[in-house]
């Protein structure tokens, strides 16, 4: 079994400016509060700069390095602290403390990374995480607790469009904004003792989303590389075959034999290395129709969809693993949170409807595995959730690995991102 989280967006009328005011200025004393506590130790760290393609010079430094309070003595005193003054629930002290501690997960993760100073994070979006314990959930109505006994925030999601697609699920922690409220639903899958896998296929990479392991590309360039290689030098004998038609005619024969024999070698070593893999997954692929896509596209974009080997790929999988297909029509272009058409900017997607944007390629290998499995697209976007927290299967990550078939060996090698 597996654990699917999906999270929709519902729009309400609710009065709760103030309500989000007090918890910001709250989430905001815990993270002061754990900063001052936080202590700073040296640590000789390993960093690097390119030199060139691909190539490295590594030397060492030392770094400060933050270390949060994380006794149990500790996080009671701030719990009681954090009470003092608080008008509302209790059960908000404990979500804050914990988006608090998200929060400066995150940010220590970009600190080391280069991406942030030492200055501690402020808090600037308004919104209240909502745990279980604050609500009561019939049906489709969701009774929200602000003040025990006092006030109370209602809600009903029947009405909704999502609602036949989730009616079944289970009711997660929400997060209410100004305007909105997120709603995240969760439900075990059975997958039958094999987990499936959405593959994204495009001209230089399979981007593949794996429900447990993320985002990862599989570098196809060096397949490309070799078939515009022997093209360039095929396409110079033709040039000049009427000079000598015999003895180009030998060379014709042997350079695509020679161009023949090194993709097959390279998609014989691709199947073998992406069953080792994942192998106890069902691969889900685009049901992909080459020709209908040269009659849309220009003599060079036609040139190089020809040198796609998709079915090749397929076929050579298909001996190893499960292999099953999806209708292909706009896994690309299908907004995950709204289901709006998504505008294509420079290899990302964005949606003028909800703000959702992404790379084109996570979202093809999202909406491909997702309509695998036959559940309702979903998702929200990554600035409204925070690290950690319940965002569903749609993570708008870079990718997690790249990897590129060794020729040389049985697994993949795995590059920098």
């Amino acid at each position: 079994m597996t654990k699917l989280v999906l999270t929709y967006r519902m729009s309400h009328n609710w009065n709760v400016n103030s309500f989000l005011k007090e918890y910001q200025r709250l989430l905001q004393r815990a993270i002061d509060e754990i900063s001052e506590n936080t202590t700073w130790r040296e640590k000789k760290v390993t960093h690097r700069y390119s030199v060139g393609s691909r190539n490295y010079h590594y030397y060492e430094t030392t770094r400060l390095i933050p270390y949060f309070p994380q006794s149990n003595e500790f996080k009671r005193e701030l719990r009681n602290k954090l009470l003092k003054d608080w008008p509302f629930a209790k059960h908000y002290i404990d979500s804050a403390i914990k988006t608090a501690y998200s929060i400066l997960k995150s940010w220590r993760g970009n600190y080391l990374k280069g991406k942030r100073k030492r200055a501690k994070p402020v808090v600037k979006r308004k919104f209240v995480r909502v745990k279980t314990t604050l609500m009561k959930v019939e049906g489709s109505r969701i009774r929200i607790t602000v003040k025990p006994r006092e006030e109370y925030l209602e809600l009903d999601f029947s009405k909704e469009w999502f609602y036949e697609r989730v009616k079944d699920w289970k009711v997660g922690e929400l997060i209410i904004r100004e305007n909105d409220v997120l709603l995240t639903f969760s439900k075990e899958v059975e997958f039958s003792g094999r987990i499936k896998i959405g593959i994204d296929s495009n001209l230089t990479s399979l981007d593949i989303f794996h429900p447990e392991k993320g985002w990862i590309r599989v570098d196809l360039s060096e397949l490309h590389r070799i078939a515009e290689t022997y093209d360039r030098i095929i396409d110079g004998l033709k040039s000049v075959q009427r000079k000598a038609p015999k003895r180009i005619g030998v060379l014709l024969k042997k350079y695509w034999t020679r161009r023949r024999n090194r993709i097959e070698d390279y998609l014989n070593k691709l199947a073998v290395q992406l069953s080792r893999e994942f192998p106890d997954a069902v691969f889900v692929f685009e049901d992909l129709n080459k020709f209908k896509m040269l009659q849309n596209g220009s003599r060079k974009f036609n040139r190089k969809l020809s040198r796609a080997t998709w079915k090749k790929i397929v076929g050579k999988l298909s001996y190893r693993v499960p292999v099953e297909f999806v209708n292909p029509a706009y896994t690309s272009s299908t907004c995950p949170v709204c289901g709006s058409w998504l505008e294509s900017r420079n290899g990302r997607v964005v949606c003028h409807n909800c703000g959702f944007e992404a790379d084109r390629q996570f979202v093809g290998s999202f909406n491909v595995f997702v309509r695998g499995l036959g559940v309702a697209l979903s998702g929200a976007e990554l600035d409204d959730l925070l690290p950690n927290e319940p965002r569903g299967e749609l993570n708008v990550m870079k990718p997690k690995s790249v990897v590129r078939v060794d020729l040389n060996g049985g697994r993949f090698t795995h590059v920098p991102p």
